[in-house]
Formats: structure tokens, C-alpha cells, sequence
């Protein structure tokens, strides 16, 4: 795919089928568009995640749901 992507997520340790491995995330419209390398894809922004764990879909609950 060689569209421009919104935002890439460069060298980050992503949790995909049960374990991290290193990936960039490649997000299109608010979604995940792709996982695995991207390092020949462009986007309007990126962010380097190098040590940083992402974990797809997952929600902090501690976070986002403790309000009433």
C-alpha cells in the first residue's frame, strides 16, 4: 500500500498473537490500517515509540471508565 497513512508509529513493541515483536502501526482515519514494516510508507505524522509497548485495542479502564 502506498498511500500516505495519518500517522505511523515507527519501532514500537506491539503485542500481537500473544507476544511483542517489533512493528510500526500505520493509522488511516482514526484506525488501525496496517501492522508490520513500514519503514518505506509516509505519513502526515510520526511517532517514534523505540522502548515503548503498544498494545492494539486495548482500552485503560483505570483511566477512561472510573467516572461516573
Amino acid at each position: 500500500m502506498n498511500e500516505k497513512l495519518d500517522l505511523i508509529i515507527r519501532n514500537g513493541n506491539v503485542f500481537l498473537d500473544g507476544q511483542f515483536q517489533k512493528a510500526d502501526l500505520g493509522i488511516q482515519n482514526g484506525k488501525i490500517a496496517q501492522i508490520g514494516n513500514l519503514s518505506t510508507s509516509e505519513a502526515q505524522e510520526e511517532i517514534n515509540a523505540t522502548s515503548l509497548h503498544i498494545i492494539p485495542g486495548v482500552i485503560d479502564t483505570q483511566v477512561h471508565f472510573r467516572e461516573p
